[in-house]
């Protein structure tokens, strides 16, 4: 079976790749995120929904393939993900909605990044500084017109409604 990258990939690898669960291929994560990486697997056809092992707060499924392509796209991410497109929108749309946060002053952050999301989110243009755990975006207005498009779980959120209304 030969997996080929989508956009539509590109946003559940972004959203997995910050809290997959340790079994199979899922999330842990609140009801909303669950709802969408179940949502996403089913209309990818990454699995079917008998398939869908759910526990508390962690949804999963077992595909050897599939966890080995999103793996491996992980470790590329710095070659996948370096143009202004669509796969690098809908990749940082997932990183956003998985671990994505606007504070009520407006100031945009990611958790949980590492060296490696830095220089991929430098390289696309959006400068950013670290403050303690977080990663910063210093142009937060740019970023968030990127990918809004292309969020799912954050798409409701009023800032949206104020990137939207600029452009």
């Amino acid at each position: 079976m030969k997996i080929k990258l989508t956009p539509e990939l590109s946003y559940m690898i972004g959203l997995w790749r910050k809290i997959r669960s340790s079994e199979g291929l899922g999330v842990i994560g609140n009801k909303d995120l669950l709802e969408i990486f179940s949502l996403e697997s089913l209309k990818n056809e990454l699995s079917s929904s008998d398939k869908f092992v759910s526990e508390e707060e962690k949804i999963y499924f077992y595909h050897t393939a599939y966890r080995k392509f999103f793996q491996q796209i992980e470790k590329e991410q710095l070659q996948r993900f370096k143009y202004l497109n669509e796969y690098a929108a809908n990749y940082l749309a997932g990183l956003f909605d998985a671990v994505g946060y606007v504070d009520e002053k407006g100031i945009v952050s990611l958790e949980k990044t590492n060296r490696q999301d830095e220089m991929m989110l430098l390289r696309l243009g959006f400068g950013t500084r670290k403050r303690g755990d977080r990663l910063i975006l210093e142009r937060p207005l740019i970023f968030l017109a990127f990918i809004k498009d292309y969020v799912k779980l954050t798409k409701d959120h009023k800032v949206f409604s104020y990137v939207k209304s600029k452009q």
